[in-house]
Parts: structure tokens; sequence; C-alpha cells
């Protein structure tokens, strides 16, 4: 008897808890309340299950008999419509007319169950007090909708399971073994209800429902079954807080005040200061040990920074649609960073305010800031983050900032630039691991709101130019980000992973003990020495960065400048040449020490030679690639030379070469507004193109411009 009460009670108590657990984590949702409704059934019933069995009044044990039917008729109904959401089968008409049909039937069963055509009476059982006594036949088509019922839901969670992979099975295999244990141990009452007991499993079968509810919280907890971590975090610590503090209180006044009142002959009062001592110096370690802890054991505390960079470079920036662009931001960084919340605003240029376009964990749907608001004016002037609880104070005194912070729901928020002009903000709230924003992931932050800004840039094209325009633009576009990612990644990955190895090195060896023979002199040079190679490496990765930014950042003087063509040729090979070796392609150059300077915009310059070096590798179809570029000065004129060997043009198309839209290469591979940019650009820098190719032989681009001193003479 001792068992099956016992086992009643702890599924009871255990499933009413994960049934609060849940619904306080968001009520409105859906799967969330169907499961609470689920677990609490199950609570009830066992509850029930325990007075029938318990009490000795035969008539509060005959009347919770009788009570403990209706929420069991109901088990089986809700874990069928529990299971169907999970597994996303509304849409299919069977799944749905199953559990309509189930809820009609359960609903005509619920009277009956409060009479005596499903329980006559209670009655010793196998040792035990009390114990229902089935009142009709109809008891026999109760069991059998209950049990045809759980196996429904079962043989859908299995199917589910063996073709699932990855996270999903691992969330499925616990779910579904949790509850076929469950429900295999429960079934075990209806044998009960006609005289039969599985020995030697009687009575220890209802232990197997605890066994379910543990099983399930664990696929909460470790493979995020519910995404509820945050509040599994926050009750884990303030449960362990709780637990600290009430042992300290308890131990101490009992055994302290004692102590102090008999060795001290303090009074009752007085006794009580070591214990507030105590907790008060001992609060703070504990909560931040028990965060730790449970982010240690319970939670990935780490984010993957290259999942990250990776997330953004091949997906978010090839995304058109602007509302798609922005909720997918917001969802990878969520899912990514584990935030509670996020959100982005973008510049409404026609009413010149900051909207929300999209966004999570925010609870205001409409945010919008103007353009002299505190927040929109800071990012502006400064072009820098703001982190709550540190910039917020030193820049704002009535309250505005933090009152925006927490519209919010906010811990950070970015500005989202575009040529020096703010377009929009990026807003991070908390992460779930209650760690704050450290510098590397602000580093990494401000790397993703730059190529957020080129994304957002591109999508705003698409729907101010025409669909096939946009289209078009929007591929040169990315054709462009996709030659610098392979020579960025390779200028920035290496150093950086240099760096990482270096002071990992310094530190295995620190912990190994090699330095312990070493003299002072000795580890500071060793030092000096990784510091040094730190530094070399982190110029390399910031030298690559200042030739992206000066590369995509336009120039916003009207005046033309002095232009040194060759110095030009050269930052654009430091952005390209890494795809070119990538794809077998030699690039030479050959200037004469007396190369003409020229008077040009430097920028459209630099944009000039990377446009026509990406062609000319891009037309490359044998296995080793030449491109050449040299200079030379003819009767005033600096001219350029750009030749290729690679597949070439035919004669009748050269002619369309510099037109809008045509192109040579393969339906998909260009946009045909490159060299019709690049021709516009020549002559508005008062220069000239031609080109001579032969099919097989090459291609050769020929820019003529005047040179400085000619341009000025005229």
């Amino acid at each position: 008897m001792e068992h099956v009460t016992a086992s009643a009670l702890v599924t009871s108590i255990s499933t009413f808890f994960l049934a609060c657990f849940i619904i306080s984590r968001d009520f409105k949702n859906k799967l969330y309340a169907v499961f609470a409704l689920y677990s609490l059934s199950i609570s009830l019933w066992s509850f029930f299950l325990f007075i029938n069995i318990y009490v000795k009044n035969y008539k509060v044990s005959l009347f919770a008999a009788h009570l403990l039917h209706v929420p069991a008729t109901f088990i089986p109904i809700l874990f069928v419509h529990y299971v169907n959401i999970f597994l996303g089968d509304n849409s299919k008409k069977f799944h749905a007319k199953w559990i309509v049909c189930s809820y009609i039937v359960g609903i005509i069963i619920t009277p009956l169950t409060m009479t005596n055509l499903i329980v006559n009476e209670v009655a010793p059982k196998f040792g035990l007090r009390h114990y229902t006594v089935a009142g009709s036949n109809l008891y026999y088509f109760y069991v059998a909708f209950w049990i045809t019922n759980a196996v429904y839901g079962l043989l859908r969670l299995g199917s589910a399971y063996t073709k699932s992979e990855g996270a999903r099975r691992n969330q499925l295999r616990y779910l579904f073994y949790g509850s076929l244990i469950g429900y295999a141990g429960g079934s075990d009452n209806f044998l009960l209800v006609y005289n039969y007991a599985i020995l030697p499993f009687f009575p220890y079968g209802d232990y197997a429902i605890p066994l379910y509810v543990f099983s399930t919280t664990y696929a909460i907890i470790a493979h995020k079954l519910m995404d509820i971590e945050v509040i599994i975090r926050r009750t884990a610590v303030f449960t362990g807080l709780f637990a600290f503090v009430y042992g300290v209180f308890s131990i101490v006044t009992v055994l302290g005040q004692e102590f102090f009142k008999s060795r001290l002959g303090w009074n009752q009062w007085l006794a009580l200061v070591p214990t507030v001592v105590i907790i008060t110096f001992a609060l703070r370690p504990l909560e931040t040990w028990l965060t730790n802890a449970t982010e240690r054991y319970l939670f990935q505390k780490k984010y993957d920074y290259r999942e990250l960079l990776r997330t953004f470079t091949n997906e978010i920036l090839t995304v058109l649609d602007l509302n798609k662009l922005t909720e997918q931001t917001v969802a990878g960084l969520i899912k990514i960073i584990k935030l509670e919340s996020a959100a982005v605003l973008l510049l409404d240029k026609d009413t010149k305010t900051y909207r929300m376009v999209a966004a999570s964990g925010v609870k205001e749907k409409e945010i919008i800031f103007k353009e002299n608001d505190l927040i929109i004016s800071y990012l502006k002037q400064t072009s820098q983050h703001i982190l709550k609880d540190k910039t917020v104070d030193k820049i704002e005194g009535d309250g505005e900032l933090k009152n925006t912070f927490k519209r919010l729901n906010a811990r950070i928020c970015l500005p989202i630039e575009l040529h020096d002009n703010l377009i929009g903000i990026l807003s991070l709230g908390m992460k779930k691991s209650g760690e704050d924003f450290a510098q590397e992931d602000i580093d990494i932050l401000n790397t993703l709101v730059r190529t957020e800004a080129i994304a957002i840039s591109n999508a705003q094209l698409f729907d101010e130019l025409s669909k096939t325009q946009a289209e078009a633009a929007q591929r040169e576009k990315m054709a462009v980000i996709g030659t610098l990612a392979a020579g960025i990644n390779h200028e920035i990955c290496n150093p950086l992973g240099i760096v990482r190895g270096q002071c990992e090195m310094f530190l295995l060896n620190q912990r190994d003990g090699f330095y312990k023979q070493k003299s002072t002199e000795d580890i500071l040079k060793i030092s000096s020495d990784i510091m040094n190679k730190v530094i070399n490496e982190t110029d390399r990765a910031t030298g690559i960065t200042k030739k992206l930014s000066s590369f995509a950042k336009p120039s916003k003087q009207s005046d033309l400048e002095e232009v040194q063509v060759e110095k030009e040729v050269d930052e654009v090979i430091g952005l390209i040449g890494h795809d070119l070796k990538l794809n077998n392609i030699d690039i030479q150059k050959d200037f004469p020490s007396n190369f003409p300077i020229i008077l040009a915009d430097k920028k459209q310059i630099q944009e000039v030679f990377f446009n026509i070096i990406r062609n000319a590798a891009q037309a490359m179809d044998k296995k080793e690639g030449k491109i050449t570029v040299s200079g030379s000065s003819d009767n005033g004129s600096a001219v350029i030379r750009i030749a290729d060997n690679g597949s070439g043009i035919p004669q009748d198309k050269i002619g369309q070469i510099f037109n809008p839209f045509y192109t040579t290469k393969a339906p998909g591979k260009g946009t045909g507004l490159g060299l019709f940019i690049v021709k516009q650009v020549i002559e508005k820098n008062k220069g000239t193109i031609a080109l001579e190719s032969e099919v097989g032989v090459g291609t050769t681009f020929t820019l003529r411009f005047p040179a400085a001193v000619a341009a000025i003479a005229a």
C-alpha cells in the first residue's frame, strides 16, 4: 500500500509543478496550454487515486474513485492533442477529426463517471485499503477508449521519432520513451480494477509515471523541448539561493543562538547578527556560482561566432525582401546568441522617423523614434553602440534613454550605418545565460551591423527599382561581396588563428608548469615575443578591414584629385588577390617608374579596376589563367591596359558589351551592369575605354585618362 500511495502522491506533485512551470512560460501558446492541461489531468488523477487508496472513510474513498475517472478520461485525449500540435500535423484532416471525436466521446463519458455505471463501489485489493470496482460492462468501453487513444498517440510519436534527425530526434526520444514507460505503468491500474496484478511489478508500476515526468523535464532542459531555458535557469538559481538562506538561518538560529547566549551572554536578537552577516557576504558570490553552474550543466553558455558569421554571409546577405531580411536577422541572433529579445528599427525617409520593423521578445508592437530623440542623436553623433548600465548612465540624466531601453527590452543598441548615415538600429536584449556583452561580442556585432547595412541597402534598392533592374543590381553587388568574402576570410581568420594559438600555447605551458624553472626575465621575454606576434597579426587583420572600408566608402569630394594609378591597382589586388589565387589565376603588374598621375575620383577608379579585373577572372576557362595590368604614357595621356588570356568575346558581340543588361555569361551568373557602369564612370572622369578581343586568345581593355599636368593645362 505504501508504494502505491507514495507513487500516486509523487506523480501528483511532480506533474502539477510541471504544468505550472510550462503555463507560466507563455499561457497564450497553444502547445504550452495543451501540455499544461495534459500534465494537470495526470496530477488530478494521481491526487484522487491517492485519496481513494489512503483514506479510511469508505464514502470519501468512493467519491474519490468517481472523481479520479474524470481527469483520467482526458489524459490520453490531451496526450494525442499535444502530440498533434508538437508534430505540426494540425492541417491533416484525419488527425484533426480524431481529436474532435475523442473530445466529444470524453465529454459524453464524463458525467457517467460519477454514476454506478463506471464505479460501483470500492473494496480492499492486494493489500490496498480501497480500490475501484467496475460498475458495469460500460467500463470495458471506457478502458478500450482510454487505451486506444494512448496507443494512437504513442504510435504517432514513435513514427516521428524513427524518421527524425539531430536535435529533433533527441527531443522525441525522451518524449516517446518517457510516455511509453508512463502509460505502461499507468495501465496497471485498470488491471487492479478487474482484480489482476502483474507480479513482481506490482506495486511498483505506478513509479513509471514520475519517470515520464523526469524524462520530459530532462528533454525540456537538455534538448530545449519547449525553449524555456530562461525560466529553468532563474528557477534553479532562486531555489539554490532560497535553500542557502533558509539553511543558514535555521542552523545559525538553532545552534548559533545557544552558543552566543550561553558562552557570550548575548540575547536571542543579538545572536541573529552573525546570521545576517553570513547571508549578506555570501549571497552574491553564491548567486554567481549558481548561475555559472546552471549554465555549465544545463545550457551551452557560449555561442559559435563562426556560425553567426556564416548565417549572415550565406543567408542574410542574399535576402532581397526587406521584411524577410529583418525577420531572419532577429531570428538568427535570437537563436545563435540565445537572446531574450532582439529588434531592428529602420529609417523611414518620408517621415524621417525610425520605426521597428522586426522584433522578438518586445512587448510593444509599434515603436517609433524621431530624429531628435536622445538615442537617435547619440548614435548619429558618435556612431558607437550604447550598452545599458554602462554607456547609458554616462550620457543620460532625465531617464529618457533608460525608458527607451525598457521599451525595447534591450541590453545593447548598435547603429546600422551606411556611408556615415544612420539608416537603422539593432537592439539586442539580455543573453539567456545572464552574461553581459563582452568586448569580443561587441566587435563581432559591429562587423555584423556593417554587413546588415549592406544587406538592408540592397533590399531597399530592390524595393525602389523595377524588379528586373533590382535583381540585376543585387546579383552584381552579391558577386562583389562573394569575391571579397574569400579574401577577407583568409586575411582575417589566419591572423586571428595565430593570435589564439600563441595565447593558448602560453596558457597551456603555464598550466603544465613549463615556466616553473624559468626566471622572471625569461618569462617576460617569452611574453614580449608573444605580444609582438599578436600585435603584428592584429595589424594584418586591421589592414584588410581598412582596405575594405576604404573601397566600400564612396568619396564625398565633388572635385577631382590626383590619383596614382599603380597604388589604386595595388589596393584592388589586395582585396581580390586571394580569390584569384584560389582559382589558379596569376595577376601581374607592369608600370614604368615615371607613369603619370591622373585627375579623377579615387574611389571610382578603384571600382573600375575592381570590375574589369573581376570580369577577366570570371572569363577564364583555362587551368592556368593570367591577367596583366600595365601602364604607359602617350601624348599627355595615361594609358592602362588590362589583358587576360580568357575565352575572349566574339566580334559580333563586342559592340554590345557596354550596353546595360547585356552579358556573355551563363544565365544567373551575370547582370550586364558591370561594364555599363564602368564606361559611365570612366567617361565621368574624362577618360575613354576600348577593348580588343579574340575568341580563345583573350581580351584587352584599354583605358585612357588625361595626365594630371595635361588635364590642368587644358
